[in-house]
């Protein structure tokens, strides 16, 4: 029994070390990563506010939420292909389509700088406040199995901000990646411990740029203001336990609870090979599930804390969630779910359809735009389609 705890305590060891080394060195993260995790945010967990580490892994979200539950797959391979997820806050497709290319148009047709200052300034002041996000995301291609998994993904993400009252700026962010994610989990203690290790190569794209009225003056045209060409290559690795204590008893087999502990994008994921593309900063969190049962319904109850390692608001880092679901109502309609969350202390819902070979999820979340604090809620809708076998 020795040999199998010295190794799981090194490793536990080295990643908090390794996180609380880091933990000071904070920088400026972009616009759509301010919230963990930073990569394929699932709608299933986003539907329980966030709450995910400790959950059982039974689909895709496991390998980006902990590695570790990839060790609660079945012993034999499953395949998911295209899943789609759209993901956007309540007026940012028509900022997005009409209302920034309308203010390019504006600024582009002005003869004098005091023109364009003036479509500049005039946009900025009618929507000072405003946070609009837009996205989409998937995995071409999941291969799950109790001792390896692996993803090919795919996420991009559009944001416009104007979020400073005291001058006419436009934050701008349009970040798009995509790469492997490889995963293996392994359990201990006759599965009372899992420990669980992902590893993920990605390709970044992105534009970040905070417009101002010299940006709009200085250029012949609103497009020459983007830099379209920043990419960049990077490796980061996730680590995970999930366990439940071997303790014994009616009340504690009905709960199911269990534990858990991640560290993500260890020693914050930097890019390199490329340009300067900002970087994917560690997260680590700890999280509390149980699963009761009732009559033929399932739920889960879960709860996490993320961010650990920083600075901030309790409620910026709280996320809470609920699960029920109804199995085996028939043979093409294989359960209905029913979800319900707090994201930092915003409400979250959502549903789940899973049928015999495509699943239907949706969403809707609120979100704090700011990092660590709680400023203003963005209200967002995601929907999932997905299919498999």
């Amino acid at each position: 029994m020795f040999k199998k705890i010295i190794p799981i305590m090194l490793l536990l060891v080295c990643v908090i070390v390794s996180g609380l080394v880091i933990c000071q060195d904070v920088q400026a993260q972009t616009l759509v990563q301010r919230s963990s995790p930073r990569l394929m945010k699932g709608v299933r967990p986003l539907g329980m506010g966030g709450a995910f580490v400790a959950v059982k892994g039974t689909d895709e979200n496991a390998i980006f939420n902990n590695p570790a539950a990839i060790n609660d797959y079945e012993k034999k391979f499953h395949f998911q292909f295209l899943l789609p997820t759209v993901e956007f806050s309540y007026k940012s497709l028509d900022y997005f389509i009409n209302e920034i290319p309308d203010l390019a148009s504006d600024i582009d047709d002005q003869n004098t700088d005091g023109g364009k200052i003036n479509a500049f300034d005039n946009f900025a002041a009618t929507n000072t406040g405003r946070y609009e996000e837009v996205g989409i995301r998937g995995n071409v291609a999941v291969m799950m199995h109790k001792y390896i998994t692996a993803a090919l993904f795919y996420e991009t993400h559009g944001v416009i901000a104007l979020l400073n009252p005291a001058s006419s700026t436009i934050d701008l962010e349009v970040i798009g990646q995509a790469g492997l994610m490889l995963g293996s989990a392994y359990s201990f203690f006759d599965d009372h411990l899992q420990v669980g290790l992902g590893v993920k190569f990605i390709e970044r794209y992105l534009v970040d740029e905070t417009i101002t009225q010299r940006e709009v003056i200085s250029t012949d045209s609103f497009e020459d203001i983007l830099d379209w060409k920043r990419f960049g290559f990077g490796i980061g690795v996730d680590v995970g336990i999930k366990g439940t204590p071997p303790i014994k008893g009616k009340v504690w087999e009905y709960l199911k609870p269990m534990f858990a502990f991640t560290v993500q994008d260890i020693g914050h994921t930097r890019f390199f090979a490329g340009d300067d593309v900002g970087r994917q900063d560690e997260s680590m969190t700890f999280g509390l599930a149980v699963h009761p049962d009732f009559w033929k319904l399932k739920s889960i109850l879960a709860i996490d804390v993320r961010d650990l390692e920083y600075r901030g608001d309790f409620l910026s880092k709280f996320h809470a969630g609920y699960e029920l679901t109804w199995p085996e109502l028939s043979k093409v309609l294989r359960s209905i779910s029913v979800r319900l969350g707090v994201n930092q202390q915003y409400v979250t819902a959502g549903m789940g359809l899973d049928f015999k070979y495509f699943k239907f999820n949706f969403a809707t979340y609120g979100k704090d735009i700011a990092r660590r604090t709680i400023q203003k809620e963005s209200r967002m809708f995601a929907f999932q389609l997905a299919a498999g076998f």
